[in-house]
């Protein structure tokens, strides 16, 4: 199917179904703008603090807590931010 088929498709389709012209095409980022967003994001993300101190307490104190939530196998959140699971 060729390119203007498909657009004479969609225009019918919007002719129709009473669906108003689109305004304007989307443009796609290129590859650097990509880059550049998700970087950006990634260090905004790196500037935040991985956890609030009163998580870490929280979970040092179910540690020594007999029958706690935090059992074998859970998964907690360390003070740098990575995530370990109890195996013992």
């Amino acid at each position: 199917m060729k390119c203007s088929d498909i657009e004479a498709d969609r225009a019918w389709a919007r002719r129709v179904l009473g669906k108003p012209e689109p305004a304007a095409t989307e443009r796609k980022l290129t590859q650097a703008e990509r880059i550049a967003a998700w970087s950006a994001q990634n260090r905004e993300a790196e500037g935040k603090p991985p956890q609030t101190r009163s998580a870490v307490e929280q979970t040092k104190r179910e540690l020594h807590t007999p029958g706690s939530s935090y059992q074998i196998g859970a998964e907690r959140y360390a003070a740098d931010g990575s995530l370990w699971r109890r195996t013992a």
